[in-house]
């Protein structure tokens, strides 16, 4: 009797339904025993139409923090270029080099900091090419970018002067004073 009861509930939404979706081009001559079974297959496949595009989301969002992450690590910032000059430091040149012989092949082009005006970032751009074409290791031409990243580094200098400094104040390691009183005692 309960089972009646149950399919009559269901065949009454599902005339109710279609009804509903009779407007639709789609569905027009399907017979309410169609809608049930069409519905039904949805819903038990549900999850399997939604996972590709979910996980193509979350890849796509993967792959721009990878290509940011090493849009900073090749970066050369204001402490990689002489301040009046604009020419590369010895920091600046290291750091090139690690990017044109070491960093994946795929990710070997130099981000430059943009300068106060438009000369300052050509020079800084002009002064990677010249350094590059001097080199023998790199044999193609390389591809040097402006950014409007900021390169939150340190000079190596002040680095190496705090370091240096808290090493230099340190004070020496020494054992506390002894009290005088032991748990042990000796009896000679």
């Amino acid at each position: 009797m309960k089972l009646l009861g149950i399919l009559s509930i269901a065949l009454s939404l599902i005339v109710t339904a279609s009804g509903v979706q009779a407007q639709c081009t789609h569905c027009q001559g399907a017979s309410p025993c169609q809608l049930y079974v069409a519905a039904y297959c949805t819903n038990v496949h549900w999850p399997r139409y939604y996972v590709p595009p979910a996980r193509n989301a979350v890849n796509s969002a993967y792959a721009v923090m990878i290509n940011n992450g090493w849009r900073r690590q090749c970066l050369l910032g204001d402490y990689h270029f002489e301040p009046g000059t604009n020419q590369l430091t010895n920091a600046g040149k290291l750091k090139a080099k690690w990017i044109l012989t070491q960093a994946p092949q795929e990710q070997r082009t130099v981000y430059v900091q943009r300068g106060e005006d438009q000369s300052a970032t050509a020079s800084r751009i002009a002064a990677v090419h010249s350094w590059a074409a001097n080199q023998s290791s790199v044999a193609e031409p390389i591809m040097v970018n402006d950014t409007h990243l900021v390169s939150e580094g340190h000079p190596a200098g002040a680095v190496d002067n705090m370091f240096v400094g808290f090493q230099s104040n340190q004070p020496a390691p020494m054992l506390p004073a002894a009290s005088g009183s032991s748990s042990a005692v000796s009896s000679q």
